[in-house]
């Protein structure tokens, strides 16, 4: 009987070494709609390239904050596991990601693409922290922020004494360079600012403005490239260190560049998809900058940049590594 039942613990020893065969369910989860930008052209997609190459994971996505509705609390619901995938807005997440104000900047990114791939590139080269407890399956962002106005002003220079929401902080330091009174609002609560007239504009890109119903609250935008709205899909980290390797391959394959430059592309068509609506509808004024405008305007948002740098530990490094990955792109193009 002793020899039986030592037959039978060796037994469930080697059973639970042995790797698992069932498909491993994955839970995806986003504070957003399942027709916004991010799950349809870039979080789907990358889902449903990597369940076609491998039956060794399921992915299932829970949309519109199925798993969390706040979108301030992504980073902790994936960090704590209750949810295994998420997609993280760093702006949201105050302190966690220090180095994410890079993309921030103003004038600095012209297209999502430069961005989203000019950020995995740093990601890869060890400059982005704050992922304690999360694999970054992927890095991408929105086409750069414009400057949509509720009460019009022929400029830049208009905008002293205007409440203006801010995403984060560094936007918020640049407003108040031009004189503006930021206000760090979510979208929710820039939209019912903006309703009731107590903001007089928003720093926001053109897609954020039509996922969130923001347009017709607005009567002016100024193109001008005001910092791009950096995202992350994120892994708790013990359920990829869980998954099968062949998952595992899977998801990077699709995941990383691959997603930095699906992800910037998919934003720079809806944004110009989104724009060339606007202007056919004809009801928002469109703003345009000439380039000498554009670089007299980044010339003096120059001290955000600095400020910036001086209080991020590493900034110098990170900004650096930015500037020389968006020259190397730009002479590639």
């Amino acid at each position: 009987m002793k020899q039986f039942k030592m037959a039978l613990a060796a037994a469930a020893l080697a059973l639970s070494a042995a790797p698992a065969t069932a498909q491993d369910l994955v839970k995806i989860g986003t504070f957003v709609p399942e027709q916004s930008v991010g799950v349809a052209r870039v979080i789907k997609p990358w889902m449903e390239a990597v369940v076609a190459e491998t039956d060794a994971v399921t992915l299932q996505g829970f949309w519109g904050g199925t798993l969390g509705k706040s979108p301030f609390k992504q980073f902790e619901l994936v960090q704590n596991g209750v949810m295994d995938v998420s997609w993280v807005l760093p702006s949201y997440t105050a302190g966690q990601f220090p180095e994410m104000g890079v993309f921030e900047l103003p004038f600095l990114f012209r297209t999502a693409e430069e961005a989203s791939v000019v950020g995995w590139k740093l990601h890869e080269q060890g400059l982005l922290t704050g992922f304690d407890g999360v694999h970054v399956l992927g890095f991408f962002a929105a086409e750069p922020n414009a400057l949509f106005m509720k009460t019009k002003v022929d400029g830049l220079g208009g905008l002293e004494n205007m409440k203006i929401r801010a995403v984060g902080g560094i936007h918020a330091s640049w407003l108040e360079s031009l004189g503006a009174a930021s206000e760090t609002l979510s979208s929710a609560e820039m939209n019912e600012a903006l309703n009731r007239r107590t903001l007089d504009g928003a720093v926001q890109g053109w897609t954020g403005m039509r996922t969130f119903k923001s347009l017709p609250l607005v009567d002016q935008a100024h193109a001008i490239p005001a910092g791009a709205i950096p995202f992350l899909l994120l892994m708790n980290q013990s359920k990829w260190d869980a998954l099968p390797a062949e998952a595992q391959e899977k998801m990077m394959m699709h995941g990383g560049l691959a997603m930095a430059e699906m992800g910037g592309g998919a934003y720079t068509d809806i944004g110009e998809e989104i724009r060339a609506g606007v202007v056919e509808e004809g009801r928002i004024e469109i703003v345009e900058y000439s380039d000498d405008e554009i670089a007299k305007w980044a010339e003096m948002a120059q001290p955000v940049h600095q400020a910036w740098i001086e209080a991020t530990p590493n900034g110098q490094a990170v900004y650096d590594a930015a500037v020389a990955a968006l020259a190397e792109m730009r002479g590639a193009s």
